[in-house]
Formats: C-alpha cells, structure tokens, sequence
C-alpha cells in the first residue's frame, strides 16, 4: 500500500492563483510522471479550452433552478478572481495538462461529471443551498474593494485551508457532502485504477480543500485492496 501512494506527487492547488500554475509547471517538470492526474471532468476541460480558444464569449443567461444558479454564481465569483490575479479560471488545470503532454505523460481527467454533482446537489435542502447562494455577493464585493490579495494570503497559511474546510462542513453539511466528500470519493477510485494500470509515479493536480479528503480515502481504498 506504502509503495503504492508513494508514487503519487499530490500539488495543492488555490484557483486563479499564478502561484499555483507556477507550481504544478514547476512540479511536473521536476518530476516527470507517467500520469498526470487533474481535477476535471470531460465536460469542464471542453469548457476551459474553449474559453482559452476565446469561443465562449457570450454570456450566458443565468439558470432560474436554484442549484444551477448557485453554480453559475460560484463561476462568476472565481472568473472575478481570476480578473483580479491575473491566473484565468482554470489555469493550473490546463497547465499541468498542457506540461504533462509535453514530457510524454497519458493525462487523466478525474474528477466526478459535472451533470452527477448538480444532480448530487439537487438532494441538498433549498434553505442550505440559497444561504450559500446568499454568501456570493458578499465575497463578490470584497474582490471589488480589492480584497482577494488578503484572501489568497490567509488560504496560503498553515492549517487556513483545513480551518475554512471545516467551517464550510459544519455550516453547508448536505452541500459539502455533494460538493466535496462525493468528489472525493470520485478521485480516489479513480487514483487506484490509475495505480494499478501504470507502474511509474504520477501527479495529481488538486484543489487544496480536496487533498485530505482524497488522500484519506485513498489510503482506505488500497488498504482494502491489500487486504483481500
């Protein structure tokens, strides 16, 4: 089982952070895997190589249904990050796409479908998803009082991401089960089939509040898998 996660190099990753696409270059680089691993489904690469390519400038109309709203409004919240840090939306993903390609690696899209989240998300109780939903417009006005150099400054603390994870879980527990702990669950699956089908080292770009999450069930997962 030890040998197994030892091939796997996890980068923690901030969206629409330059620092973060600097890394996952850096780190793929450094230690030229057989597999990169990224947090994408099939349908979110289209969607970010689209919009690279400059094909999806059209805004689109805002979804009526609560949990496609939500959804929306979270993109809208991290593209307006993304405006104030120069890193676009999904930039790290595509880096580390676009560096493991270049050194030969098979590239991985692991994260759960994007339809199966919405639709995970659709169970959540309306209050908990409208209260979330409430929160947006509060954070989109601290990026516009030019606040999100603070923000990304307290996530790159010790233990911030881990605090906020928590918080997230014990205010939006139905949503954080769907949103996270579903997704999670997701990558480490697909993590052991990558293991069992490649026997070099492999890197897997994820959000920074998914690495525990899938780390730990992962370690489960082959524990399992060891034991049988």
């Amino acid at each position: 089982m030890q040998t197994d996660i030892n091939r796997i190099v996890f980068i923690p990753v901030i969206h629409t952070d330059k620092e973060s696409v600097d890394r996952v270059i850096q780190t793929v680089n450094s230690v030229k895997p057989d597999v990169v691993a990224v947090e994408l489904d099939r349908e979110r690469y289209y969607q970010l190589t689209e919009a690279k390519a400059g094909k999806n400038a059209t805004p689109q109309k805002m979804a009526e249904d609560a949990v496609q709203g939500l959804m929306q409004n979270l993109a809208i919240l991290e593209q307006r990050l993304g405006e104030t840090t120069g890193s676009s939306v999904g930039e790290e993903m595509i880096a580390a796409i676009e560096e493991g390609r270049r050194i030969g690696a098979k590239i991985a899209l692991v994260d759960r479908p994007l339809h199966l989240t919405v639709q995970a998300l659709m169970s959540v109780p309306l209050d908990e998803i409208y209260r979330l939903t409430g929160l947006v417009p509060e954070a989109n006005e601290e990026i516009v009082q030019g606040d999100s150099k603070d923000i990304f400054g307290i996530l790159k603390e010790e233990g911030a991401i881990a605090d906020l994870m928590k918080d997230f879980e014990n205010e939006f527990p139905l949503t954080a089960e769907a949103l996270i702990h579903q997704r999670d669950r997701y990558v480490a699956n697909a993590l052991v089939t990558i293991l069992d089908d490649v026997e070099g080292r492999i890197v897997v770009v994820l959000g920074a509040g998914h690495i525990n999450g899938v780390q730990k069930v992962l370690k489960e997962l082959l524990e399992k898998q060891s034991a049988s």
